[in-house]
């Protein structure tokens, strides 16, 4: 490397120190003590530089050549008892004034364990197992826009024993008074959180229903909140066409019934790049159950035939009426950039490689992870390069 390339990756490599300084002075800056906003960003660094695997002593050793840094940070991650609902709040304020929301996507993070005792493991199916796997469930709240798409909240599922075993949650450090929502109502808490959280009305939420766990609750809750949906739902999902017409059926009876069914249409839409054109049919239906809110909010359920042949059909229910089917669509299109999100923190941000078992630890890490992706899309990679 040429002395001016050296001299330019130094510079390049304190401007970013110099933000990452900012930004988790922003972010953790309502920290009690020195020691932990100190830690704090040497987490978020290790996470961003440590190549493999995200474990403590490979992040101490790439932060610091102290050899008390390894426990230093199991301490603050672990031990200390900092409250990561500001932090999270304080995430989604920094992405939200650089990249405008448009839409906000639910997606699950699998994470395997080997024992029993880390805060929600339980077994769970899984395609090509034949006992399942046994794991911890988090829901993770996106902000996404055209150009990005940031984890800014998580909910740990905490189901059967560890939402009444007193001994079981005292073990993983789950509070007496923690809210801890079942499988089902965690994805819905998360959006009523955001809804309570921003100033930004208009929103809509977007979410495979075929992949994130939910009660029968889930999308009248949302409805009712009124930021708009765009949910994939299964063929099997009952609804009802509109008043006067057949009784409940199946998304996936729709079809034979669309002559008989009032507002409905057919079309063909541009696909999304290598998919070609999709054939597709609307009518208006009501929601299956619910409050009477839900009941009443005209809803639209979009069936989308891809072009080539060997691909199912898809189904969506949403409550953007006024939208065409192409962008209800495009909207529905964010479900994939929440998993391939996922994905990544998964293989590069550290996702699956916390070691801690208590459920505040998980919280910790599952912040600080968010923090460090959120710096690394906006910053770090050069694609934002405004201080917090």
């Amino acid at each position: 490397m040429s002395d001016i390339a050296v001299q330019r990756h130094r510079e390049i490599s304190d401007h970013c120190d110099e933000l990452l300084s900012e930004f988790v002075d922003r972010l953790f800056g309502n920290l009690s003590r020195t020691d932990q906003r100190n830690r704090s960003r040497e987490y978020v660094t290790g996470l961003l530089t440590t190549p493999g695997k995200k474990s403590l002593r490979r992040m101490a050793a790439a932060v610091s050549d102290s050899p008390h840094t390894s426990q230093a940070l199991q301490q603050f991650v672990n031990v200390s008892p900092w409250d990561w609902r500001p932090v999270r709040h304080a995430l989604a304020e920094w992405v939200e004034q650089r990249r405008a929301t448009t839409v906000w996507g639910l997606e699950v993070a699998a994470i395997p364990k080997r024992g029993e005792h880390s805060a929600g493991v339980h077994r769970r199916a899984a395609a090509g197992t034949d006992g399942g796997v046994n794991c911890q469930l988090g829901i993770g709240l996106f902000l996404a826009s055209a150009e990005l798409c940031v984890p800014v909240d998580w909910r740990l599922v905490l189901p059967g024993r560890w939402q009444s075993d007193g001994a079981w949650r005292a073990a993983a450090r789950i509070a007496e008074d923690e809210v801890t929502p079942a499988e089902g109502a965690c994805a819905l808490d998360l959006v009523r959180a955001r809804t309570r959280a921003t100033r930004r009305r208009g929103i809509p939420v977007v979410v495979d229903l075929t992949r994130v766990p939910h009660d029968a609750m889930f999308l009248s809750g949302v409805a009712a909140l009124g930021t708009g949906f765009v949910a994939q739902i299964s063929g099997d999902t009952v609804l009802h066409p509109p008043a006067g017409n057949r009784g409940p059926v199946f998304a996936r009876q729709l079809l034979r019934g669309a002559p008989e069914l009032p507002e409905s249409g057919a079309g063909v839409v541009a696909g999304a790049p290598g998919h070609g054109p999709s054939r597709v049919w609307t009518c208006v239906v009501r929601l299956a159950v619910g409050t009477s809110t839900g009941r009443r909010r005209p809803c639209r359920v979009i069936v989308e035939h891809p072009a080539r042949e060997h691909r199912a059909p898809r189904y969506f229910l949403t409550d953007l009426t006024y939208h065409q089917p192409v962008d209800v669509l495009a909207l529905a299109d964010t479900a994939d950039r929440t998993r391939a999100t996922v994905r990544r923190l998964r293989d590069h941000f550290g996702l699956a490689d916390f070691e801690g078992r208590s459920y505040p630890g998980w919280h910790h890490h599952m912040t600080l992870m968010s923090a460090a992706y959120a710096f690394g899309c906006l910053t770090a990679t050069g694609t934002d390069s405004r201080a917090a």
